[in-house]
C-alpha cells in the first residue's frame, strides 16, 4: 500500500510540475496599470509597498503623495524620500502575501488532510 502512495504522490508532481512556472511568471505592469494601483492604495491607506522598477532594482517603502507623472516614496532603510516615475515601475506590489495566495494555501492545506483522511481510511477498511 506505500508503493501505491508514493507512486501516486509522484505521478501528482509529475503532472503538475509545469504548471509551476505558468503560476509564477507574472507580466510587466503598463504606467496607466501602475498610477491606477498607486491611486487605489492611497484611497485605501495602504502605503507600504515594494516597487520593481525595470532596471531591476527593488525599493521599498511608503508612498506619500502621487502626481499625473510619478509618485514620491520615502524609503524604509535610509529614510530618503525618492521621486519615481510611473514609466520606470515595473510592478507595484503590497505588504505580505496576496489574498489569491492566502486562499491556495488553505485549499491545498485542506486537500492534504482530506487525502491523508482517505488514504488513512483505505487502509485500514478491512481491519
Amino acid at each position: 500500500m506505500t508503493r501505491r502512495l508514493l507512486t501516486l504522490s509522484l505521478a501528482f508532481a509529475i503532472v503538475l510540475t509545469p504548471f509551476g512556472p505558468a503560476v509564477q511568471a507574472k507580466k510587466d505592469q503598463t504606467p496607466d496599470r501602475v498610477k491606477a494601483e498607486v491611486e487605489s492604495r492611497i484611497n485605501r491607506k495602504e502605503q507600504h509597498v515594494k516597487v520593481k522598477l525595470r532596471s531591476g532594482s527593488e525599493v521599498k517603502g511608503r508612498i506619500t503623495q502621487s502626481s499625473p507623472d510619478g509618485f514620491t516614496l520615502v524609503e524604509d532603510k535610509s529614510g530618503s524620500t525618492t521621486q519615481i516615475a510611473y514609466a520606470d515601475v515595473s510592478n507595484v506590489e503590497g505588504r505580505g502575501m496576496s489574498k489569491t495566495k492566502k486562499t491556495l494555501i488553505g485549499v491545498g492545506i485542506g486537500f492534504a488532510i482530506f487525502a491523508a483522511a482517505f488514504a488513512y481510511a483505505f487502509t485500514h477498511i478491512w481491519d
